[in-house]
């Protein structure tokens, strides 16, 4: 369900907006921080040719076994997702309860029925490291983002290299909150200056010491300077996070969904 609002918008992304290049090609979709890759999935089976990128060789792992695995709803994998949960449980055999996965058939939504080779691929490796190479760049028509852009350190970078990768007039279409994975502890009375502050973390990631953590209009504020227009704006959707409904607790964003557009070169000078 996190994924519906970019769900609704692929329908009508490249005939609607009359935004696109002319297709002389397939459009380019890019989706970061693909996870288990459905929502790649999804964007493929409507006709797009999609590449997703993961970092977490859990999330890789989990995601092939999914897409290749030759599983189905008839023959599903069933697994107990919350069964090492011991607290906000309703009923005691909630966290035994078990599901089958996947829901849908991944051969059957890459093909269509149809003997043919989807234009559908994973990339294993950091964004940034991947992305930022010139030869990514113009060479996509639109980067689809779920829960992904404040999963950077610093989200202006991120939205330099996507300004990068999109080709003139391409979309950048999003959802998500500012969470901010890579947001350090909280400074302390007693930590007077910033060299006593690492000292004291300096068991943790790098990252943590370089977060920014900006607000929406200070984000907003920074795409329209890099050179987005924005198309679509929604600052309050609903969105649960690995919810459970049997649980006694479930955790629910506002998140942000926009759909912003790359303005040509020449209109942005």
């Amino acid at each position: 369900k996190r994924h519906l609002p970019i769900r609704k918008v692929n329908g009508r992304s490249y005939d609607s907006h009359d935004n696109m290049p002319i297709a002389r090609h397939r459009p380019r979709v890019c989706v970061p921080g693909a996870g288990l890759g459905r929502l790649a999935l999804e964007v493929c089976s409507v006709g797009y040719e999609v590449q997703g990128n993961e970092v977490s060789l859990h999330m890789l792992l989990a995601s092939d076994f999914i897409l290749n695995g030759s599983l189905s709803p008839s023959r599903p994998f069933v697994i107990s997702p919350w069964f090492t949960e011991s607290r906000n449980i309703n009923k005691c055999f909630d966290p035994a309860r078990k599901i089958e996965i996947p829901d849908v058939n991944p051969v059957e939504m890459l093909t269509n029925g149809e003997d043919r080779q989807p234009d559908f691929s994973m990339v294993a490796g950091d964004f940034i490291s991947i992305y930022s190479n010139p030869n990514q760049h113009q060479k996509w028509d639109c980067v689809a983002c779920c829960f992904f852009l404040d999963t950077a350190p610093c989200i202006v970078e991120y939205l330099q290299v996507i300004y990068d990768m999109l080709d003139d007039d391409g979309l950048l279409i999003n959802i998500g909150p500012l969470l901010y994975h890579w947001s350090g502890p909280t400074y302390r009375p007693d930590e007077k200056d910033e060299s006593t502050y690492q000292t004291k973390h300096n068991h943790l990631d790098d990252k943590y010491m370089k977060s920014v953590d900006m607000c929406w209009d200070d984000v907003r504020t920074c795409m329209l300077n890099i050179g987005f227009t924005f198309l679509e704006e929604n600052e309050r959707v609903p969105c649960k996070y690995t919810d459970d409904r049997t649980s006694l607790q479930s955790t629910l964003f506002d998140c942000l969904f926009f759909v912003a557009k790359k303005e040509t070169r020449d209109h942005h000078r």
